[in-house]
């Protein structure tokens, strides 16, 4: 490799599901403040509503599907693979998520965002 030597990802797990419990997932990359934030509302909720945690840097190299969707708008979360939020989260809508997740009632959310679509791709 060598050249973008910069560049460091932050992908991959951040903590595991505990048996059977839901997995959340987040579109981020290195440095994004909102990020970090949606993290510490996860992180906060995790003994009321156990769920394990996984990171997806949008600029990875493969991940490029992720980087046209979702590169204006990240956070963007998703639970059991199904898109759930972006830019922000509070603990209530993160408890009620995961909760229904865990009986598996969780219905995607309408507005996943696609900046793909924007620029006519």
């Amino acid at each position: 490799g060598g050249e973008g030597g910069d560049r460091v990802s932050v992908s991959g797990p951040v903590y595991a599901a505990p048996g059977g419990s839901p997995s959340v997932t987040l579109f981020t990359k290195h440095q994004c403040t909102l990020c970090d934030k949606v993290k510490e509302v996860l992180a906060e909720v995790r003994e009321e509503a156990p769920h394990g945690l996984d990171q997806v840097d949008i600029t990875d190299p493969g991940n490029e599907k992720w980087w046209d969707k979702y590169k204006y708008d990240i956070p963007v979360l998703h639970v059991q693979g199904r898109y759930w939020a972006k830019h922000r989260l509070s603990p209530e809508e993160a408890l009620s998520a995961i909760a229904d997740a865990s009986e598996g009632t969780f219905e995607e959310r309408n507005g996943e965002p696609d900046a793909s679509r924007l620029e006519g791709k």
